[in-house]
């Protein structure tokens, strides 16, 4: 029996560095790197220096991690700017998914995902992620009437009890990527070394159901951790009759 196949990803913060330099790092280690940009004014602030015309050239598929300080106070319109302007900066790159973490408002999000279709963006390419707060139970409405894509964190589900996005209307056709690590604690995100039974079963559960070729990112900022995470990832995976490319 052919394995179900999914693309390994890893975060451009495995050790102290520039984004470039974090990307030459994992260029033999995944297929697919996620960009994270953190800080909004950090990151519209850089140049080719950070982001060099070169990482074109790797043979590899990127995505986007949206900054974690937008402002929705300011309202949607400002937050388009900003992110519209991170989407130009990183174009040359062929990004595939941008990862928001969403407001805790539907009427933001909405606003937001019209002027996202407006600039002639793909709905199904701009993900929302489960974050501490944000289960979906009152953004699920936009996000399907959007037709917005999702990001799945396993972490997030364990640490917040989240169980419940896992039984919601069309999910799974429009999960693009998951976020994998062990726990998450006040120390941050956790090797896999220290995943639970409850949380294998979990990932098992996710993997079954996303489609093939789905990105899976392990969501790891260490890279010995990074490394070690990614054997046991692989280990797992083929025991479920499942593998990454």
């Amino acid at each position: 029996m052919t394995k179900k196949k999914f693309t390994l990803a890893g975060p451009s913060f495995v050790v102290p560095g520039s984004m470039h330099e974090n990307v030459m790092i994992l260029k033999d280690l995944v297929s697919e790197v996620g960009l994270a940009f953190f800080e909004s004014d950090a990151c519209l602030a850089y140049t080719r220096d950070d982001l060099p015309e070169s990482l074109s050239g790797l043979g590899l598929k990127y995505h986007v991690h949206l900054p974690l300080d937008l402002n929705w106070e300011r309202g949607a319109d400002h937050v388009f700017q900003v992110v519209s302007a991170l989407v130009q900066k990183t174009a040359f790159l062929a990004p595939d998914k941008f990862v928001l973490h969403p407001p805790s408002n539907a009427r933001d999000l909405e606003q937001f995902a019209v002027l996202w279709q407006k600039a002639g963006l793909n709905p199904s390419e701009l993900l929302m992620e489960n974050v501490r707060g944000r289960d979906f139970s009152n953004l699920w409405q936009v996000i399907e009437g959007e037709g917005l894509g999702v990001c799945l964190d396993l972490g997030h589900i364990m640490a917040y009890d989240q169980m419940n996005i896992l039984e919601m209307n069309t999910l799974w056709e429009r999960t693009f990527l998951v976020h994998i690590y062990g726990r998450e604690d006040h120390t941050g995100h956790v090797g896999l070394p220290v995943i639970t039974e409850e949380g294998k079963k979990i990932l098992q559960l996710i993997l079954s159901r996303v489609n093939n070729g789905t990105s899976v990112l392990l969501e790891i900022f260490s890279l010995q951790d990074f490394l070690d995470s990614k054997d046991i990832l692989i280990q797992m995976a083929d025991s479920w009759g499942m593998d990454f490319v």
